[in-house]
């Protein structure tokens, strides 16, 4: 047996009382939670700073991880977008290979134990068999016409079998408003339902996304122009691109909606009242990144919403780490508790992915995958606890 305490110990949803104990079994299971004052002294290990459950990231394009420092930063969506489009296949899938074994390799030292990963392909899935890090994949899918709802769906359907080869999980995700029809989310949607697995869509990373939904107007027109792409079928709703598509998806089914930048009260209210299954991803770092700025976390925090963290990609992160994401939103909204973050980072994220019975928690009988936060002249640092 193992007896291990700190300063404070952080649940997954709260602090633990001032002199709590873990109990680690010879599995590496967390046998019991007792107070100091049962247990010899001499036989607690006590650590400097709070130990926390494992990381859930759960937003991250780890195919696109080759990509690090060659996409221009501060650029904006759309150029940010036809950058990934031109140079994510100029290097060797070798090469490809090499850098997500790497940031696979970093995100486990990081301390993050399961990942909502996005995938447009099949080239993950020998770094993910491999891991010791949970992946859940997300088929991403991309069709704004309608008429190609269907064929699109059959692909990802063939793809998502690829990935059921692994030992995790994987389900269908529509990319964002602006590239799949509601008549596609509705079918990914329903899939995912059938499958009792979770979904997620990129959602308001940009003003352009309002735009297009509202006027056809904006950059997302660029984008359509310099790709070729007609639109010629697609017409305005007038509304917000979330009030859009939102009522497109299955309301049993746990949605992630990520990054969330320019989503207002009204979105946010409107999205409550019509999907009760909702988590929004905040990926703070890739934001500063492509657009220079943050969403209203405040705004989602005031309306309860249940809020995770994510990475996003290297494309638009310098660091795949959740405790370098924790550190971003402190510097921008310090007011907004540790607390708070740590439960956005381990238990939320884990009962997104449907995974809270194995990760996300520090309870009795559970894996005792465990992190040790350590705070450096205010900034946050991570290990894990071996």
């Amino acid at each position: 047996m193992r007896y291990i305490s700190a300063d404070q110990i952080f649940s997954g949803k709260e602090f633990l009382s001032n002199g709590s104990v873990l109990v680690i079994d010879d599995n590496h299971m967390i046998a019991d939670i007792l107070d100091s004052t049962k247990i010899n002294e001499e036989n607690i290990e006590h650590f400097d700073g709070i130990i926390c459950p494992g990381f859930i990231n759960t937003h991250c394009h780890l195919e696109l991880s080759h990509l690090k420092n060659t996409i221009d930063s501060k650029t904006g969506i759309v150029n940010f977008a036809l950058d990934v489009i031109k140079k994510r296949n100029l290097v060797s899938i070798e090469q490809q290979n090499d850098a997500m074994l790497y940031a696979d390799k970093i995100m486990y030292e990081q301390g993050i134990v399961a990942v909502g990963d996005i995938s447009n392909s099949n080239i993950s899935k020998a770094v993910k068999s491999k891991s010791s890090i949970y992946y859940h994949t997300f088929v991403e899918l991309i069709g704004l016409n309608p008429q190609k709802s269907e064929s699109v769906f059959n692909y990802g359907l063939e793809l998502l079998n690829d990935f059921k080869s692994l030992n995790s999980t994987c389900s269908l995700a529509p990319h964002a408003p602006y590239t799949a029809s509601t008549k596609l989310i509705e079918l990914i949607s329903n899939e995912c339902y059938e499958q009792k697995k979770p979904t997620s869509i990129h959602n308001q990373e940009c003003i352009a996304e309002n735009d297009f939904f509202i006027s056809k107007s904006g950059d997302f027109l660029k984008l359509y122009n310099t790709l070729n792409i007609s639109i010629d079928f697609f017409n305005a709703t007038k509304k917000s691109s979330l009030h859009s598509i939102l009522n497109s998806f299955n309301t049993a089914v746990n949605t992630l909606l990520v990054h969330n930048t320019f989503s207002n009260i009204e979105d946010v209210i409107f999205a409550k009242k019509n999907h009760k299954q909702l988590f929004w991803c905040i990926c703070a770092n890739a934001n500063l990144y492509i657009e220079n700025t943050l969403p209203n976390i405040d705004l989602l925090i005031s309306e309860n919403c249940e809020i995770t963290l994510g990475t996003d990609s290297l494309a638009s992160n310098n660091k795949l780490s959740i405790i370098e994401e924790i550190n971003t939103i402190k510097k921008h909204f310090s007011h907004i508790p540790l607390e708070s973050l740590l439960k956005m980072a381990t238990y939320n994220g884990a009962k997104f992915l449907g995974i809270e019975n194995k990760f996300g928690l520090i309870e009795k009988g559970r894996n005792s995958e465990l992190n040790l936060i350590t705070n450096l002249n205010g900034v946050y640092e991570v290990k894990k606890i071996r």
